[in-house]
C-alpha cells in the first residue's frame, strides 16, 4: 500500500481534534475510527512530527491565526478550521521536510472543505494567504515567543 499524504493529513486533523477534548489513546482511536484498519498507508514519520510540532507550538500557531484573523475567537471559530490552518502553518514554519507553501495552503483549504462548513474554505484561504504574503516577517527568531497562553488542546504535550 502506498502512503497518501492527503489522507495522512486527514488522519492528522482527526487525531488533533481528539486531542482538543481528551488525551489521545492511539489504539482506541484507531479501533474506534478505523476498526484498526486503514485503506491507505499513513505517512507515520510526517504524522508523528506534525503532532509533536503542533502540540508544542500551539500557542505560537494560535497567535499567528489571531494576527491574521482579527475576529478570531478560539471558542467560536470552527475547531476544524483552526486545525487546518495550524497544519499549514506548521508545515510552512517548522516541518523538517520542505513542502511548498502553496501545497500546504491548498491542502489546508481541502481539509476545511472536507471537515468544515460552507464558509470554511474562504476563512482558511484568507488567513493563510494573508500569512503567506508576510511569511518573511515570521522567521523562527520572531515566532518562538507567544503573546498569549491558549487552552486549546486537552494536554499541551502527549
Amino acid at each position: 500500500m502506498k502512503a497518501s499524504r492527503t489522507k495522512t493529513r486527514r488522519l492528522l486533523l482527526q487525531k488533533l481534534y481528539t486531542h482538543i477534548y481528551t488525551e489521545l489513546d492511539e489504539d482506541l482511536f484507531e479501533w474506534a475510527f478505523f476498526e484498526g484498519r486503514f485503506d491507505f498507508a499513513p505517512d507515520e514519520v510526517y504524522l508523528k512530527e506534525m503532532i509533536a510540532i503542533i502540540l508544542e507550538k500551539q500557542d505560537i500557531l494560535l497567535d499567528i491565526i489571531s494576527e491574521y484573523a482579527p475576529r478570531f475567537d478560539i471558542d467560536t471559530m470552527l475547531k476544524t478550521n483552526i486545525l487546518a490552518i495550524m497544519v499549514a502553518l506548521a508545515e510552512m514554519l517548522y516541518l523538517t521536510e520542505e513542502i511548498p507553501a502553496k501545497v500546504s495552503i491548498d491542502e489546508a483549504i481541502s481539509l476545511s472543505k472536507y471537515y468544515g462548513d460552507d464558509t470554511s474554505k474562504n476563512i482558511v484561504n484568507g488567513i493563510l494567504h494573508s500569512f503567506y504574503k508576510n511569511i518573511e516577517s515570521h522567521t523562527k527568531k520572531n515566532i518562538n515567543t507567544t503573546k498569549k497562553q491558549y487552552h486549546f488542546f486537552h494536554k499541551k504535550l502527549p
